[in-house]
């Protein structure tokens, strides 16, 4: 080392150095003298000769580097290489040597199978030929690769590509960054491939990593093929590109399909139908038949809609369509819009101009024309040619010169002049816009005059409202509930002065509702506050009448009627629109009124009082009287007798009859007649009916027909009892008013609707008839044709009245046709409804009949003469009987014995007959039937609340009580 000038000062740092530094002589076989300890153990120890020859290394090959890398046991070393005339020295300085990390990359045999693999072609060349070449030229090129070794490459480059390569390489060969770049070549079919290629350009060489894309650049041309399909489109087509498979037969997408659809109007049940159309034409079409790979067309969808369509045939994908469907009806429905604008423009109801700064005008529509009485094909050209239009020249200025700067609209108003018509006062409204980037002013122009009137109509109907608010009686108001609850009038009419009694200086200070409310009369202030409430929950309207202070001390409070209607506002807030008016002197009047209706209602009360102690004081003889008749009947009487009996039994029959009518009739004006719907046999009734009156019309020397129609053998629904008393009173009246003549009774069936069948009634006289003033006289209550007539014929004028009232109640209307001499005709229909359950119940045949021959009766009756009366017909009939006088009698006798039948008085004392029927039917089930002369509404009505089975009036008929009788024992033994 010192013969050899090394400095011992850096021994130390250089033999220790991590990095390795060795010395070598500059002479063959260039020795190594000198290494340190990082050289000895990666290299020394290893070396057989420690020379350069030793290491491998040619060191000529180094001598214009001033790095090298060797390699020694498979392992790389790279060092810093000193020449020896460069240092001034006699050896070779080596020095940051360190050895090359191998770690990731292949080994030789994967660095091999990299090289022969089939992904890309890679080569290796030097100037303008190649080197190495691997496998993958065969497929792609169809050349072995030692046909392509050693041979100009220039040849199989495009022409085109050429010059573009060879500045490839010039550019790339200094910087010696990796180029990419594609070009054409040749291949062994003479045809050229697409080939993208990474290059690596050296001084000595280039690599090459390279692929076929020819495929790929058709596809790219195929796609700009397909993209200038729609260049070629006319302006504004509705248009869809598509991609169809003939292999697949389906578009490229199911989105393509709907938007086609969507596109062209296609309904959804004829979609299936225009696919396959579709389908069907695209397969039609053959690309050896069209010119430059484009076919243009058209054909009709089963819609009717006319399509165009343009079809490319991609290189790239021969069994594949692509193109383009579309239509001008996006064009058309612009061109239809622009004349719709047009029309809208044209025919607006408003006088439209355009007109430029200057004021030149561009266009005009109709009513600009009309407006200002021009024709149509005259030409104006400026503003300042309708100056002779207006009181004042040149306004257009100050029109145009508002809007400038602004996108406001701008208003004015002005007179329009015109020489045969009334001027007119314009509104005038302007707008600047910006068309093309040329500013404009559009111009509108208003007929205002009509308006113009309706506002001074409105100012002055305002007036009048005014007017009228502050002289209609009684005062208006508005009351404003907020959304934080208060409460405060903002309107008073000057009409609350009088109401609430306040002064015309107190009303402006009047705001507060808690004012008006200190107001109101105590016992009405809870009704004021919840009836406000309940119309503010409900929003309905509001009244209340309540009395509030008058201020006047001979009438501390008035009656006030208040009255609104609430509404709800968009900020939450409630108002009440209302009124308060003085009504005191109409509640006195109603004060008066109530007074006369309580004096009315007593009234009613004594008159029905008085009616029902008439009819009992007149049934309680008559009852005496009528079974004395009965038991004389039945003694076997002299001719003579009977003729008398007979005349004391027509009085006794007309004083009931002439009983039962003031009944009747206290039962309707009070109301309380009410009409039955119970099934029976129409037919049995009408002969019941004219066989009951038979010994009349006999007595009365008249003959009594009954005339039927076919088809009333039938049972309906209706008031058995009251359409009896209808045509009993009927044919009653004809035959007392005829003579030895005719008397009809006519029933029809009319017609028949489903369960419905409506029936004609008429009865008909041949009498002395009524004169038309007084046919309807006849009708009114306890009414005659002449007074006379009550003393002939008798009656209380009762009979016809109840008849009409009877007949309005089951929904008929009674008419009459009459002529003095002649006779009378009365005749009225009424609708029943079919009866569908059996009218009689079917007897159990099993059942054994009822023996009526021996009965067991008890008798309560207080009157003596009634029950010696009334026992003497029980005898009569061979029944047994026992009589006791009040009602605690009659439930004692029922605990202790056995009877048939309870005939019960009503009116008796310690305990009447109500109390008394109570009192047994807790304890028995024995039939009770009520005998009473009272004629009381409330009577009547309780005689059906306490449970009797039965009732019958007195005076007593002794065979209607006797069929009662049968009628109850009967109906309790099928119920058992």
């Amino acid at each position: 080392m010192q013969d050899k000038g090394i400095n011992s000062t850096f021994k130390k740092i250089i033999y220790e150095s991590s990095e390795m530094v060795f010395l070598a002589d500059d002479t063959y076989p260039y020795s190594i003298f000198y290494a340190n300890e990082s050289f000895e153990e990666q290299l020394g120890e290893n070396l057989q000769e420690r020379n350069l020859v030793g290491l491998g290394l040619d060191i000529n090959a180094y001598i214009f580097k001033e790095e090298l890398v060797l390699t020694h046991n498979q392992k790389d070393y790279s060092f810093r290489l000193e020449l020896p005339q460069d240092s001034g020295s006699n050896y070779f300085l080596f020095y940051k040597g360190k050895e090359v990390k191998t770690h990731g990359l292949p080994s030789k045999k994967e660095a091999y199978q990299f090289f022969t693999s089939k992904l890309d072609l890679i080569a290796i060349g030097k100037h303008d030929h190649l080197t190495y070449l691997n496998s993958m030229v065969l497929p792609v090129l169809g050349f072995e690769p030692s046909e392509l070794l050693h041979t100009s490459l220039c040849p199989f480059v495009h022409e085109e590509d050429l010059d573009a390569l060879q500045n490839l390489w010039k550019t790339h060969l200094k910087s010696q960054d990796p180029a990419f770049h594609t070009f054409r070549f040749k291949g062994k079919d003479e045809k050229y491939r697409y080939l993208e290629c990474s290059i690596q350009f050296t001084q000595e060489s280039f690599f090459v990593i390279g692929r076929d894309v020819s495929g790929k650049i058709k596809a790219q041309e195929d796609e700009q093929e397909f993209f200038s399909l729609l260049d070629q489109l006319p302006a504004l087509a509705n248009s869809l590109s598509w991609k169809f498979s003939k292999t697949s037969q389906e578009f490229d997408s199911i989105q393509a399909e709907e938007l086609f659809y969507q596109k062209f109007l296609v309904s959804e049940s004829q979609r299936a139908q225009v696919k396959n159309q579709l389908v069907g034409y695209l397969n039609s079409l053959d690309s050896n038949s069209v010119t430059k790979g484009i076919y243009r067309g058209d054909f009709q969808l089963i819609s009717g809609k006319r399509i165009e369509v343009i079809v490319f045939f991609p290189k790239s994908n021969p069994s594949a369509l692509w193109g383009v469907f579309w239509d001008n009806s996006a064009k058309e429905l612009l061109e239809r819009e622009v004349l719709i604008q047009k029309g809208i423009w044209n025919e607006s109801p408003e006088a439209l101009m355009v007109v430029d700064e200057q004021g030149a005008i561009s266009s005009m529509n109709k009513e600009a024309y009309h407006l200002f009485g021009i024709e149509s094909d005259s030409r104006i050209n400026h503003l300042s040619d309708l100056n002779i239009f207006f009181e004042e020249e040149n306004l257009w200025s100050d029109w145009i010169s508002s809007s400038k700067g602004t996108t406001h609209t701008s208003r004015f108003s002005t007179s329009l002049i015109g020489e045969e018509k009334p001027s007119l006062t314009l509104e005038v409204a302007a707008k600047r816009m910006k068309i093309d980037g040329v500013e404009y002013v559009l111009l509108s122009f208003r007929n205002i005059t009509d308006q113009i009137s309706l506002e001074k109509t409105i100012e002055e109907s305002s007036d009048f409202l005014m007017n009228l608010t502050e002289q209609v009686p009684g005062g208006l108001y508005q009351l404003v509930l907020n959304s934080e609850g208060q409460m405060n009038f903002s309107f008073l009419s000057k009409g609350i002065n009088g109401v609430l009694g306040i002064s015309q200086e107190e009303i402006h200070q009047f705001t507060d509702i808690s004012a008006s409310i200190a107001k109101v009369h105590p016992q009405d202030l809870p009704t004021v506050i919840m009836s406000s409430v309940a119309s503010a929950k409900k929003m309905e309207p509001w009244q209340c009448q309540f009395r509030v202070k008058s201020g006047e001390k001979d009438a501390p409070y008035r009656w006030v009627l208040g009255a609104a209607r609430p509404q709800s506002l968009e900020n939450g807030d409630m108002v009440w629109y209302g009124y308060l008016t003085d009504i005191t002197k109409q509640k006195e009047f109603e004060s008066k009124l109530d007074e006369a209706r309580l004096a009315a209602e007593k009234a009613n009360q004594i008159k029905s009082e008085f009616l029902s102690m008439i009819s009992h004081e007149l049934r309680t003889p008559l009852n005496a009287i009528s079974g004395s008749v009965y038991s004389l009947f039945h003694e076997n009487p002299t001719d003579s007798q009977k003729s008398a009996l007979n005349t004391i039994n027509f009085a006794v029959d007309n004083l009931i009859i002439m009983i039962n009518d003031l009944l009747d009739f206290q039962k309707i004006e009070a109301g309380k007649l009410t009409i039955e719907n119970n099934p029976f046999q129409l037919k049995g009734l009408l002969d019941q009916i004219i066989k009951g009156l038979s010994f009349h019309a006999a007595d009365s020397k008249n003959k009594l027909n009954l005339h039927l129609s076919e088809g009333l053998d039938i049972a309906v629904k209706g008031d058995k009892t009251r359409l009896s008393q209808v045509l009993n009173n009927l044919i009653t009246n004809a035959l007392k008013f005829t003579h030895e003549g005719n008397v009809d009774v006519k029933v029809e069936l009319q017609g028949q609707i489903r369960n419905k069948v409506r029936v004609y009634f008429e009865v008909k006289d041949t009498g002395i008839g009524i004169a038309p003033e007084n046919q309807e006289k006849i009708f009114n209550d306890f009414d005659q044709v002449r007074p006379t007539f009550s003393t002939k014929y008798g009656g209380t004028g009762l009979g016809l009245s109840i008849t009409r009232k009877l007949l309005n109640l089951m929904g008929g209307k009674i008419a009459l046709e009459s002529a003095v001499g002649t006779g009378s005709r009365f005749y009225f229909d009424l609708e029943f409804e079919r009866a569908e359950e059996e009218l009689v119940p079917t007897q159990d045949n099993k059942r054994k009949p009822l023996a009526f021959d021996k009965l067991h009766l008890l008798m309560a009756e207080d009157n003596e003469v009634n029950a010696l009366v009334l026992g003497k017909i029980i005898k009569k009939w061979g029944y047994t009987y026992e009589r006791v006088e009040n009602g605690l009698e009659a439930v004692e006798a029922m605990k202790t014995g056995t009877y048939d039948c309870v005939l019960m008085d009503i009116q008796m004392p310690e305990m009447d007959g109500f109390e008394a029927t109570l009192a047994i039917k807790q304890f028995s089930d024995t039939p009770i039937i009520a005998l009473t002369a009272a004629a009381k509404l409330e009577i009547m009505e309780k005689i059906d609340e306490c449970g009797f089975e039965g009732f019958v009036a007195k005076p007593i008929d002794a065979a209607e009580l006797l069929k009662k009788i049968k009628e109850v024992i009967s109906e309790k033994n099928y119920k058992a």
